[in-house]
């Protein structure tokens, strides 16, 4: 595809690094918009976007260093230093939005805002941020699909991008285009949910994202090709997050459903 949109020698520009800035844009842009509903400044919402790029990042890169940490060695140090100075790669989502919760809950509390109504305010953004950045995944090259073997696949040829060597030149699976499809369609169901006339319990609009997007992920995670660590019991470390997630979302919207039946 393309890793760089712009190369002049002397700068280049990573497809993945400009996509994820116009993420970070789309959804900074959208909590402006509809910071009105929940009584926000402009300048809090600015703060809360700003923390929970920071917190994302973080949590992002220290639990690829986590999956990966074997890989590193002892003379694995240089590359270690490059995984953590390079905005190209070196993220897992998992971990990102754990640290973009942290940095959230931490937001929450010095505006003295309910975290679990916080959260429902920024979900849509994430899930509309997430797709952007998963297009940035696919002009890249990482987390790429596996041999498609006749299915619809895309073609990556340039020994630039991060797709493993060997995959070069073969059809795979576009999971990078599929994942950016189900966040924005994630985006659209959370925004109708938020911005519903009668409003839900605080948390459900967050549960609804994670059981959506855990459904999304784990099924999109049988067609990837990359290297994500070891398996357990077949299944990836995303999966098994996955269904923890899932089951922990599900549960808590059942618990909403029951409260709001009963008029808690």
């Amino acid at each position: 595809m393309h890793p760089y949109i712009l190369d002049l020698g002397f700068f280049k520009l990573p497809a993945y690094g400009l996509m994820a800035m116009t993420g970070y844009l789309a959804g900074y842009f959208y909590l402006l918009a509809a910071r009105d509903r929940i009584g926000a400044s402009k300048e809090s919402v600015s703060d809360l976007s700003f923390l929970a790029l920071l917190g994302g990042l973080l949590g992002g890169k220290l639990l690829f260093i986590a999956t990966f940490w074997g890989d590193f060695g002892p003379g694995g140090w240089s590359s270690l230093l490059g995984a953590l100075k390079s905005l190209q790669y070196g993220f897992v989502f998992y971990g990102g939005l754990a640290g973009g919760a942290a940095a959230l809950w931490y937001w929450a509390r010095g505006h003295k805002a309910s975290f679990a109504a916080a959260a429902d305010f920024v979900a849509p953004a994430l899930a509309l941020a997430h797709g952007f950045g998963r297009i940035g995944c696919l002009l890249a090259g990482c987390c790429h699909g596996a041999a498609a073997h006749g299915a619809p696949g895309i073609v990556f040829s340039d020994p630039l991008c991060l797709v493993e060597p060997s995959l070069l030149g073969v059809p795979l699976h576009p999971v990078q285009l599929y994942e950016a499809v189900g966040n924005f369609a994630i985006f659209g169901l959370l925004h109708l949910a938020w911005r519903r006339r009668s409003k839900p319990l605080s948390g459900s609009v967050t549960a609804l994202y994670v059981l959506l997007y855990s459904a999304l992920r784990f099924a999109l995670e049988f067609m990837r090709g990359d290297d994500r660590g070891g398996l357990t019991a077949g299944l990836s470390q995303a999966q098994l997050i996955s269904l923890a997630a899932a089951a922990a979302a599900a549960a808590w919207l059942v618990f909403s459903a029951r409260r709001k039946k009963d008029g808690k």
